[in-house]
């Protein structure tokens, strides 16, 4: 499928990201498209590391479980391990230049002494020259409007180009490279960026900040979204903006902290008591990473409720060659009350019903636009209120928001690939659209529906795509069919085909052609 897949593994603290990053960058400096996945334990030091670097002329969707080269750097009989020798031989035995890596190595290393460059620099000139059977250099242009970057990077710089004016968190893997890249870029930015004391500290902050009118968001992992449990709560009941990143990992509990999951799905969905609405999005690959968090900090502030981003620790830590994109800050606002129309004598309306179930919100000190927010339930003027009229008015204002969105223009639909008529149907979310997509390639007469928009269920659109299918099969990394049984409850289709995979690892192309053939 690839032209070249090189795996390169030892022990943590040995540079095996460091000597993978080498190579897929060099590899992409020669105009390659590249996939790097990592696979690491919860260790400090020790354990075995893995970085896995697929390079091809066509686009490169997803890892591959084999490889063409394969590095032990935690072999005995190697003595010393060498990271950056074996990264020159593997520049070698794919064809790739040593000008360039050298290049690379220099960029790399530029912080360091110039003696580490220089002997790193001597290294991979020994490991290159040391290939028993070198390919020919590789002359290829330099790929046009691409750059190489993780799912989380790109999430990034669709919250700067969504106008994300405040973001904290605590860390937790896989998320906490969202707030280091964050942290990197608030100044340029002009974005305020907090390492909260807590999960909970975390959620009210935002939600502090997102009431006085800026644009917030928060991520965390599962772990850290159980207690933010309450506080999601309140900004439903509030009717706060706010952008929730989860980036799930398996669980219950500590579970498997540098391990991929998509175990969170009907738990972000009817996260917190009671209801209320929300929108759960779940990018696929870098490109609606970005697109649909710039989206989620538009809709949230348009909608007035909370939105859940899943993304996985498979699409938050892997690199992808990805078009750049257009990080330009949005200027577009939305719901807020003009002062000219405000009498500052009365109480301002915040909770007014309308057609859509959306108010007009102030900011604190706007003349005219006092009002009571607090996490009761309440009357228009956000008073405090246990009449049963009330409630019902409020409970059915908030709801209105569900038809509202799913009638908007902006709403993203489930996507269809393959022909669109086929006698098998693969049906999936999130992270898995690479693999499925490099999959499809060689399953004959069968698509693939994938849903980059969970919450609320696209069920007509759901519908027409499956119009013509005569057998589905959903695939999802949990134990249980989530998904599966999402589609069951919105649309009272039983799927009885199942490829569900739960060892902490992502679907690879050739165990889903494997799995499919089978059914």
């Amino acid at each position: 499928m690839s032209l070249f897949n090189l795996k390169i593994s030892g022990a943590a603290g040995e540079g095996i990201k460091v000597a993978g990053l080498i190579f897929a960058q060099t590899a992409f400096r020669q105009g390659l498209y590249v996939h790097g996945y990592t696979e690491y334990p919860s260790l400090i030091r020790g354990g075995l590391n893995t970085f896995q670097v697929s390079a091809s002329i066509q686009p490169v969707l997803a890892p591959e479980a084999k490889f063409n080269l394969e590095i032990s750097l935690n072999d005995p009989s190697l003595g010393k391990p060498k990271n950056i020798f074996a990264v020159g031989l593997a520049c070698a035995k794919l064809g790739l230049k040593l000008a360039t890596l050298q290049t690379v190595i220099k960029e790399t290393f530029v912080k360091k002494t110039a003696l580490v460059i220089k002997q790193n620099l001597a290294v991979a000139e020994q490991g290159y020259q040391s290939c028993p059977d070198p390919l020919k250099p590789i002359t290829r242009p330099p790929l046009k409007n691409q750059i190489l970057l993780t799912g989380n990077d790109a999430l990034c710089l669709g919250a700067i180009a969504g106008g994300l004016k405040f973001f904290t968190a605590y860390p937790m893997s896989p998320s906490t490279s969202i707030l280091h890249f964050l942290a990197a870029k608030a100044k340029s930015a002009q974005i305020v960026v907090r390492h909260g004391e807590d999960e909970i500290g975390v959620i009210n902050m935002a939600l502090g900040a997102s009431f006085a009118g800026a644009r917030s968001m928060v991520a965390t992992s599962g772990g850290g979204f159980s207690l933010m449990n309450e506080a999601l709560g309140l900004a439903g009941v509030t009717e706060t903006p706010l952008v929730i990143v989860n980036a799930m990992r398996p669980g219950p509990a500590t579970g498997m902290p540098t391990w991929t999951s998509q175990g969170d799905l009907l738990f972000t969905i009817h996260a917190s008591q009671d209801e209320f609405p929300r929108i759960v999005l779940t990018p696929g690959d870098p490109e609606e990473a970005f697109n649909l968090t710039k989206l989620a900090l538009n809709l949230s502030e348009k909608y007035q409720l909370p939105i859940i981003i899943l993304t996985d620790k498979y699409l938050g830590e892997s690199y992808f060659t990805f078009n750049t994109p257009a990080v330009k800050q949005t200027n577009q606002r939305f719901g807020f009350a003009s002062t000219q129309n405000l009498d500052p004598d009365v109480p301002f309306p915040r909770y007014t019903d309308s057609t859509t179930g959306v108010s007009l919100r102030t900011i604190p000190g706007q003349p005219g636009g006092v009002h009571l927010t607090n996490s009761y339930e309440h009357d228009r003027y956000g008073y405090a209120t246990e009449s049963a009229s009330e409630r019902i008015k409020q409970v059915d204002k908030r709801a209105k928001k569900t038809m509202a969105i799913l009638n908007d223009p902006e709403m993203v639909k489930p996507k269809l690939f393959g022909p669109k008529s086929a006698a098998t149907t693969l049906i999936s979310w999130g992270s898995n659209k690479g693999a499925l997509q490099t999959a499809l390639k060689s399953l004959p007469d069968t698509n693939f529906i994938h849903f980059p928009w969970v919450w609320p269920f696209p069920q007509q659109e759901f519908l027409s795509l499956i119009k013509n299918s005569t057998k589905l099969i959903t695939l999802e990394l949990n134990s249980t069919g989530q998904l599966n049984r999402l589609i069951s409850q919105a649309t009272g289709i039983q799927i009885p085909n199942q490829i569900l995979k739960y060892d902490g690892r992502p679907f690879y192309p050739e165990e889903i052609i494997n799995q499919v053939e089978k059914i």
